[in-house]
């Protein structure tokens, strides 16, 4: 493990996605349901907000990636570049 858990986790998606047979769909609901698992760990009143902040956060991130908005346009240290 590096001290980057978004590179980690890159990783771990990119060893996934190289075995033979690998389906985007499927690798992709694995990451989904370990960051579910990430909001069910804070407390349950803070939940409902913590999954919206997390749902802006990829649809900026999404936009900022695909060029529809400036770089730095979310929030700081939140950007998807390898470390």
């Amino acid at each position: 493990m590096s001290d980057c858990l978004h590179c980690d986790i890159l990783d771990l998606v990119d060893q996934q996605l190289a075995e033979p047979n690998a389906d985007l769909v499927e690798v992709a609901a694995k990451v989904a349901e370990s960051l579910t698992d990430v909001v069910l760990m804070a407390q349950p009143e803070d939940q409902a907000k913590l999954m919206a902040e997390v749902m802006t956060l990829i649809g900026s991130l999404y936009l900022e990636k695909t060029g529809a908005t400036e770089p730095g346009a979310t929030e700081p240290g939140a950007s998807g570049r390898r470390h």
